[in-house]
């Protein structure tokens, strides 16, 4: 940039995009907001500060509600134009920071605008994660039959997920048990990730039995198969109830199928037994969880517990503490050395010309900020492959 500016190349608003954007990706966002504002005092260059310079700018500041607020009055004194890609950008900052008292305004900022600007999909799937998080469920539900209502967008799996969650964390059966149907009448079909929310939410209630049976439903008539991540939120659900023997029979089953126990699994079946009791169980389970090539073991918080309840200094508690020491000092196998985390200037400024180009030359075709979140959301939840035979 500086040696751009030493040789008189004057920039356009693509270049000044592509220097924000990869400041802003190598966590430079104030610097990114400083040089903005450098443009705008120059009156000669103030007309290269856009919509997609401000919307690249909130990405930076995605943990600081307080300069998203900033950013967005900004824009509005220097009347620069806010679309829904910038509404939905902001809405986002704001549910994940769980500052949701900040939304009101900006909806009706959105509806004051001229022409409107209306909520799309994204705008609705952001609100009610959003509202969920911050344990308004009823603000959520709201939401949802308001779209519903207008009729121009389906709810899809996220939101349902979303709803699904909030319903988990305030054990509101009755609300999960009607979205469910409602998934099934509408034809969108649940994921491990769905069936996770239920599970948790009926172990809670104490109904084990229908978390069973939930299960069985579900996977065959969607045609799929519960994952590790299912299979522990089952373990934990055993536990809850305190159905130890039928928590012992899953992680059986696990490894019958051909799934292998991650550390949460281990821990939460570790942790079960000690809360009913079986220390023996659960030191049992330690070691079983620390053989094998690919074993997973159990965090240092677990080990802590177990040996504390075997009685510091007693032989048992050092036998057990010796043989996860030697576990943690075998050689480690695949080891590949971790890659930067940043991206360099060079790598960012090519990243950020395709990205800039697309944004300017595209129009509608480009992809929003909170639409790659959404998809990102539902590739992660789809990145667990069957490992067993049917």
């Amino acid at each position: 940039w500086q040696e751009m500016i030493s040789k008189d190349v004057q920039p356009t608003a693509i270049t000044l995009g592509c220097m924000v954007e990869a400041l802003v990706i190598n966590k430079e966002t104030d610097a990114a907001w400083k040089l903005v504002q450098e443009m705008w005092e120059d009156e000669s260059q103030r007309h290269l500060v856009n919509t997609v310079t401000y919307s690249t700018l909130l990405k930076g500041f995605s943990d600081k509600p307080e300069k998203i607020m900033a950013m967005y009055d900004e824009m509005k004194a220097r009347k620069i134009e806010c679309n829904t890609i910038t509404y939905n950008t902001i809405l986002n900052h704001f549910a994940q920071c769980r500052a949701m008292r900040r939304v009101p305004q900006i909806l009706e900022d959105m509806r004051a605008s001229i022409p409107p600007v209306d909520p799309d999909i994204v705008t609705y799937s952001t609100l009610i994660k959003g509202f969920c998080s911050s344990g308004n469920l009823d603000r959520a539900l709201g939401l949802l039959a308001e779209m519903q209502a207008d009729g121009k967008f389906l709810p899809d799996e996220m939101m349902y997920n979303s709803l699904l969650d909030g319903c988990a964390k305030e054990q509101r059966i009755v609300d999960a048990l009607r979205l469910v149907d409602e998934m099934k009448k509408t034809g969108v079909a649940p994921s491990n990730y769905t069936l996770s929310m239920l599970v948790k939410l009926l172990g809670r209630c104490r109904r084990l039995n229908q978390v069973f049976t939930m299960v069985d439903e579900l996977t065959g008539e969607f045609g799929f198969r519960p994952n590790i991540q299912v299979y522990t939120c089952m373990i934990q659900a055993c536990f809850q109830n305190r159905q130890p023997a039928k928590a012992m029979a899953l992680y059986e089953q696990i490894l019958a199928d051909g799934l292998r126990p991650d550390e949460k699994t281990n821990v939460v079946l570790v942790r079960g037994h000690l809360q009913v009791g079986l220390v023996d169980k659960a030191v049992q389970l330690v070691r079983r969880s620390y053989s094998g090539p690919e074993a997973a073991g159990v965090d240092s918080q677990c080990v802590d517990t177990v040996l504390t309840k075997l009685g510091a200094g007693s032989e048992a508690a050092d036998a057990l503490q010796k043989e996860i020491e030697a576990w943690h000092k075998r050689p480690q196998r695949g080891y590949r050395p971790r890659r930067d985390a940043h991206m360099t200037v060079a790598t960012a400024f090519g990243a950020a010309t395709r990205n800039i180009h697309k944004e300017n030359n595209c129009g509608s075709r480009r992809q929003t900020v909170a639409k790659e979140q959404h998809s990102a959301r539902a590739v992660e939840q789809s990145k667990h492959p069957w490992r067993r035979a049917p």
